[in-house]
């Protein structure tokens, strides 16, 4: 059975091949405008404005020259409950200063939360199988950018690795640079974004709000709960001293309140709108049908997870079972979702 980081090694193998060829200039070739960076990431990352000002902070220091030159452009910790974006920012950030959402180095924690896998940071050390090769789980190319288009680095729910793990990474924050096992080789971090993700704190937040709900639910509202403190108090309290004090700016997000929730929901059912009329369905969703998937899905402690649950039960799946039905009509099939008696209801028109 191959193990788990097999898959990152292949991954690495095979881009190493390109590794070499010249990157075509980006936009941020022509000039970096962070307004536009703000509006975008706030665009894609509702309800989470802080969260997108610290990052588009690090890119402006690092993309005008006055970062350390011997560090990383940046380290940000991205910290909060499930569902509400971290690594959906991360995502975007690559989507705006390289090819795609997908163009960067991401490394799940939750594979390296054995000891031994600390080895697959660095590479096999001299008289162990794979040592000269000095495959690691770090993709070279997408760390190290080009003159154009700096690498970007996450490290996905940082929590779930081994402390020797996140030991070893002790050394990429403070310089910048990895060597590799075989004293031969390294790898710079120091023209790379290095994100980190976590939900540290989180379960201490849920049960918080749950048990605010409780306590106000029989006046008629939700109310305000905030968690930011109760978070950096758990992530200070997790962390070694000495790694978290290499992390240049640690962001809270912030759990879902009705208001983003209802303009998530409503993304997130323009976006189904916009898959069904690629397939040739129009189908059109009133606004108290928007506010009845919300109610039937929102829960801060879940984010934006739970919202789109509803939206698959309360929405898609009457939709997909109605076009199933009519399939046999030779004309585009056109639905109207609204709300009957309480009850969800789709037209056929």
């Amino acid at each position: 059975m191959p193990y788990l980081t097999d898959m990152y090694h292949e991954q690495n193998r095979n881009s190493a091949r390109v590794a070499e060829e010249p990157t075509a200039p980006s936009d941020s070739a022509g000039g970096f405008d962070p307004d536009a960076l703000s509006r975008r990431l706030n665009a894609a990352i509702l309800g989470q404005r802080a969260a997108v000002d610290a990052v588009v902070r690090a890119v402006s220091i690092a993309h005008i020259g006055v970062a350390d030159p011997g560090r990383p452009l940046s380290s940000v910790l991205l910290v909060g409950p499930t569902g509400v974006g971290k690594t959906e920012l991360v995502r975007q950030v690559a989507a705006a200063l390289r090819t795609g959402p997908d163009d960067m180095c991401r490394i799940d924690m939750s594979a390296l939360a054995q000891e031994h896998y600390a080895a697959s940071l660095s590479g096999a050390p001299p008289g162990y199988a794979g040592s000269k090769e000095s495959f690691t789980l770090f993709d070279k190319a997408k760390i190290e950018g080009g003159p154009y288009q700096p690498g970007i680095v996450l490290f996905d729910e940082v929590e779930k690795a081994d402390a020797t793990v996140l030991r070893a990474l002790l050394h990429v924050l403070d310089t910048g640079e990895l060597r590799l096992a075989n004293g031969q080789q390294k790898i710079s971090f120091r023209n790379s974004y290095i994100f980190l993700t976590s939900n540290i704190g989180s379960s201490e937040a849920a049960a918080l709000q749950r048990s605010k709900r409780k306590r106000w639910r029989r006046l008629g509202f939700r109310p305000a709960v905030t968690t930011s403190n109760l978070v950096r108090e758990a992530v200070e309290s997790f962390f070694d001293p000495e790694f978290f004090n290499r992390i240049d700016e640690t962001v809270v997000f912030d759990a879902f309140d009705d208001d983003t929730a209802e303009r998530v929901t409503r993304k997130e059912v323009l976006d189904l709108v916009g898959r069904l009329k690629r397939r040739g369905v129009e189908l059109h969703v009133d606004d108290d049908v928007i506010e009845f998937v919300r109610r039937s899905g929102f829960d801060p402690v879940y984010g934006a997870r739970g919202l789109r649950r509803a939206i698959r039960t309360e929405l898609a799946e009457p939709v997909a079972r109605t076009v199933l039905t009519n399939r046999s009509s030779p004309r585009p099939v056109a639905l109207k979702a609204h709300l009957v008696e309480g009850k969800l209801m789709l037209t056929v028109s």
